[in-house]
């Protein structure tokens, strides 16, 4: 007869049996002593090892990396428990893969019985289902024939008859020797002699036993389990004249029996103890079961769902429709993966990988298994590093790469929508070097945050405001009606960037230079349009006008410029440039002093480029020091020519311009020092000309310079002097020997009583000071006369001389002729 507690543990079996190889995590069980007694189809597929490879090996044989340095010794020993331990861990091919690592012993009457190691893997398993345990017997049995084996015994306790089936059962070749071995069946058979009172105790009583189990030994020794089933059977006489029942070995059903429950333990805690959020689902939609990590995650307890529709509690409305399809898939024999998201109890969203695969009886799907992977923190770290890769560290604002998407989203609207009007602005802080070097990093970084705030409240949502880098910033105006509501809206920024920033207490005035270009249906692509954006930007703040919309004649412009600077570099390669001299002389004796060095560039196809041309080009792109160093190296060896071909020419002087850049650049003292060797040349014959800004840019480090070379003996001028600072106090401390007055004083101080002024104060500074005058620009002789009359040391100008070849110079030096 069937025996429905069998059943019960058969139901059970099959349950967690269909549990452990379904899981999508590598799960292996191995014994107390940590000898792997079986691992499930995902540990193959993420490991490479075969189940029959691994049975009766170690773990840390199989999957410990070599040196050590992903090792995690815990989860060797089978008596610790860990939890989601994130590691390496090496494959049959060698190859380290990423897991989390939990093991838990399986524990039953506080004595352990081996333990679960489940390793967590990211990539899809292909999950498939073995049998753990093949049918359990079937026991038929009639006497001879019969499995079960057929006994008559007497009350006192001996055999009548026994079958071949018990006789095998109790180790006997045959029932006679069954029958004549056992004298006295409670003392040899049953292992516990009290076992055989029960028996006949129950029989007496009942007249029937059914389903008696004890442990017997057979003729080896062996201790075995089985189970009896007998009757009394009574003589006429009432008394009982014997007993007959079956006997069927039940050891191996005992030892299934305790295998099962050692397995109930294991998947059951395997089930329970998962870091994984695991939830059952019958065919009706309702929660069968739930384990205590959904219950974390999601925040229900399995009292609140079982038993009602899942997605009642976590599925979001608007992702009903996506339940359902995974659910009909599933429901078809797929397993599927996806990444999703699930409602908290408490209403918010919560980032999920998601597995779900059915539970199949047989060939009929009963129900499906979804397990849940909080992604939280991952999808987290991604939107950060999107943001990251897409926003501006400082300010937050959009960075280069998402202001150039929009932009070519704008220019692609443009496109289809001739209506749709847009600007791109580009904008850079006029005084940020000034606030970094005098305030420090700090508080230009806090500027330029207070820039990004105050731009971006001067737009709307459409609009986007990005930070490039530096103190460049980029603004993408989209949707405005005309040009001049463009306008407007572009000076009310620089207005508002025009207004002083506090910074730690301190007010700062910072202005800006604004280069706009409007939305133009040419342009194919939006770095084309940065710059055209950046010419526009650059142009306002090389004219000081702020606000530049650009034109097409920049761009050509800045075409021509580039090319200018190809010629300059290939000119500069082969000593092409030319040196012109410009005398100056004498204002008392209106004799010959000395010359300015000026550098002249006759291009093949230009003809002669002014030096306003070239020179700036040559500061803007560093080939100012090369340049510079061309122009003393030939100065001076044009100067030490001349002394040796004219001994009156031995007093003359060379008067050469230096700018910030070739100070900047480490080297500069060392190349004069190094020429005048060369030429032999006495260094009080070199005259280094420095504009005051020069000098004011970079003080300290200039005028460190400047006393270098005071110490060569080179004396030193400032040039343009009365443009710039023109201060008594700083004056006290340069190592200066000369001041040159700008040409723009000279030329109409005759009739300028302002400028009359103004050469008289420096002159008379100059005297106080110790310092020699030079008048630049001196074009008439009633000029020569009323600096003359002022007691100004020297002058130079087209009264004189324009600037002159080397050959012409000469003639100058030989005859003395000047064009006065």
């Amino acid at each position: 007869m069937p025996n429905t507690d069998s059943n019960a543990l058969y139901s059970r079996e099959t349950a967690y049996k269909y549990l452990f190889e379904k899981t999508p995590n590598a799960v292996v069980f191995r014994d107390a002593g940590g000898m792997i007694l079986s691992v499930n189809e995902a540990f193959e597929q993420i490991f490479g090892f075969s189940r029959n490879d691994v049975v009766g090996r170690r773990l840390d044989s199989l999957l410990r990396p070599g040196g050590g340095e992903h090792d995690e010794p815990t989860e060797w020993v089978s008596s610790i428990k860990i939890d989601n331990i994130r590691t390496k861990r090496s494959r049959s091919d060698g190859r380290l893969i990423d897991v989390a690592v939990s093991v838990f012993p399986i524990v039953e009457d506080q004595a352990i019985l081996g333990t679960f190691v489940i390793y967590h893997n990211d990539k899809d398993l292909e999950v498939t289902t073995t049998r753990l345990f093949l049918a359990e017997k079937k026991y038929l049995s009639i006497f001879n024939n019969a499995v079960e084996g057929i006994f008559l015994t007497t009350p006192l306790g001996t055999y009548l008859d026994v079958n071949p089936a018990l006789a095998a059962i109790y180790g006997f070749s045959s029932p006679d020797e069954l029958i004549h071995h056992f004298r006295d069946i409670k003392q040899q058979l049953y292992v516990d002699p009290g076992r055989r009172d029960e028996f006949i105790s129950t029989l007496r009583q009942n007249k029937k036993v059914t389903g008696f189990e004890s442990q017997v030994r057979t003729k080896s020794g062996e201790v075995i389990w089985i189970t009896e089933n007998a009757r009394a059977v009574f003589a006429d006489t009432g008394e009982i004249s014997y007993y007959e029942g079956t006997v069927m070995d039940i050891t191996a059903r005992k030892q299934a029996e305790l295998n099962l429950e050692i397995q109930t333990a294991y998947f059951s805690q395997l089930f329970a103890n998962s870091p994984q959020a695991i939830v059952i689902i019958d065919m009706h939609r309702n929660v069968v079961s739930c384990n205590a990590a959904f219950e974390g995650l999601f925040g229900f307890h399995a009292d609140d769902i079982i038993g009602f529709g899942m997605r009642t509690f976590i599925v979001p409305d608007e992702l009903l429709v996506e339940c359902e399809k995974v659910r009909a898939s599933i429901l078809a024999g797929k397993t599927v993966q996806c990444e999703t998201s699930r409602r908290h109890r408490d209403g918010r969203l919560i980032p999920v990988s998601m597995i779900g695969f059915p539970i199949r009886v047989g060939d009929k799907i009963n129900g499906i298994i979804y397990v849940y992977q909080d992604i939280s923190e991952r999808k987290a770290f991604e939107e950060q590093i999107t943001h990251q890769a897409f926003h501006d560290a400082l300010t937050g604002l959009p960075n280069r790469m998402l202001l150039a998407e929009r932009l070519e989203r704008a220019l692609e609207r443009s496109r289809r929508r001739p209506a749709f009007h847009y600007a791109l602005l580009l904008l850079d802080l006029n005084k940020f070097k000034t606030v970094n070097d005098s305030l420090g990093h700090p508080a230009g970084d806090q500027l330029l945050i207070q820039v990004g705030r105050r731009l971006s409240s001067c737009t709307r949502a459409m609009d986007t405001v990005a930070r490039l880098g530096g103190d460049e910033f980029a603004i993408i105006l989209e949707e405005f009606s005309s040009e001049e509501e463009l306008l407007v809206t572009v000076r009310r920024m620089h207005s508002f960037l025009c207004n002083p920033f506090t910074i730690d207490k301190s007010e700062i005035s910072t202005g800006a230079s604004i280069g706009i270009v409007p939305s133009i249906a040419d342009y194919s692509s939006a770095e084309d349009i940065l710059r055209d954006a950046d010419i526009a930007m650059y142009r306002a703040k090389q004219q000081g006008k702020g606000i530049m919309l650009f034109d097409a004649h920049m761009h050509q412009e800045l075409v021509e410029s580039l090319s200018l600077e190809m010629d300059l570099r290939e000119v500069l390669e082969r000593d092409g440039l030319l040196l012109f001299y410009q005398p100056i002389v004498s204002v008392a004796e209106e004799r010959l002093e000395g010359f300015e060095a000026l550098v002249r560039w006759n291009h093949p196809l230009r003809g002669m480029i002014p030096p306003d041309r070239f020179i700036p080009l040559a500061e803007e792109t560093g080939l100012i020091i090369d340049l510079g160093k061309w122009v003393i190296s030939e100065a001076c060896r044009s100067l030490k020519l001349w002394q040796e071909i004219y001994p009156k020419a031995a007093q003359l002087t060379m008067n050469v311009n230096v700018s910030i850049r070739q100070f900047a650049t480490p080297g500069l003292v060392e190349h004069i020092s190094e020429v005048l060797q060369l030429n032999k040349l006495a260094p009080a014959c070199l005259k280094i000309e420095v504009t005051e800004s020069v000098i004011m840019q970079d003080k300290a480090h200039v005028v460190g310079e400047l006393n270098r070379l005071r110490a060569l003996g080179v004396q030193i001028a400032i040039d343009d002097f009365g443009t710039g600072y023109s201060s008594l106090s700083y004056l006290q401390n340069m190592p200066i020997d000369h001041l040159k007055i700008d040409r723009s004083f000279i030329s109409g101080f005759q009739e300028s009583q302002e400028n009359d002024q103004i050469v008289r104060s420096i002159i008379s500074l100059a005297r106080s000071l110790g310092l020699s005058v030079i008048a630049e620009g001196v074009e008439t002789r009633g000029q020569l006369e009323k600096l003359r009359a002022l007691q100004c040391d020297k002058a130079q100008g087209f009264m004189f001389s324009r600037p002159v070849d080397e050959k012409k110079a000469r003639e100058i030096i030989g005859t003395s002729q000047l064009s006065i």
